[in-house]
């Protein structure tokens, strides 16, 4: 079903989060000729403006972008196809909600994307959780309008909270070259990925690829929950 979208729009709150979540998914849907944008609002840097000063913020704002521009091309995405916002990192909520839908709302206007991934509800990042809140809305159904939404899973994120309500209940089927591809791209984002047994190391984002395919008899998985889905 999945490889039937010929268009598809990641929303997720920081450089990385896509990738993490669904670099596996992104890149066996790119191979299969879908194109997929990503619209990412948050700087993902200024929340260390405690420990960092601005001219090292600013040095690191511009080497994420760049490491970004690397990390999504590795999983099939072009760097003209990726929209980045001016929210403050880990500060969404310094914003309204609104501001954060009329941004979104623009991008699928002009976009009209097939379907939405995009965080899950219960994600301890207040970043994450906007997202999903301002997804919804922006998403919401009209007669012109059926866009279907999947919420995925942010390792170190997604499942803290508890109860996490992580009961996930759609699964895509993705090969060990996807990923390899997945883990390839992360390791572009340094300051994300850790050694082993950190939640987002190789080895456990491999590990959790063959968690998520066993759950669903496939050798390797990424997983998702179904917030919308439409049949014609």
């Amino acid at each position: 079903m999945i490889l039937k979208y010929k268009k598809i729009l990641t929303f997720f709150a920081h450089p990385d989060d896509e990738t993490v979540t669904a670099g596996a998914t992104i890149n066996k849907l790119s191979k299969n000729g879908c194109r997929v944008y990503t619209a990412i609002p948050s700087t993902g840097v200024n929340a260390r403006k405690n420990i960092l000063n601005k001219k090292t913020r600013d040095k690191k704002l511009l080497n994420l972008r760049r490491d970004t521009y690397e990390a999504l091309s590795i999983i099939g995405i072009k760097k003209s196809d990726i929209i980045f916002g001016k929210f403050s990192d880990n500060e969404l909520d310094k914003n309204t909600l609104l501001e954060l839908i009329h941004w979104l709302e623009k991008i699928i206007d002009k976009l009209k994307p097939d379907a939405i991934f995009t965080h899950h509800r219960y994600c301890t990042n207040i970043d994450h959780q906007y997202c999903h809140e301002a997804c919804i809305v922006a998403t919401r159904p009209s007669i012109n309008s059926h866009i279907p939404v999947f919420c995925g899973e942010v390792p170190i994120e997604t499942g803290y909270l508890k109860p996490s309500k992580w009961e996930p209940n759609f699964y895509v089927n993705v090969s060990v070259d996807d990923v390899k591809a997945k883990i390839k791209a992360m390791q572009k984002f340094k300051d994300e990925v850790g050694t082993d047994p950190h939640p987002r190391s190789p080895e456990v984002l491999k590990s959790l690829a063959k968690v998520r395919g066993s759950e669903a008899g496939f050798l390797f998985a990424e997983s998702f929950m179904i917030q919308k889905m439409f049949v014609y």
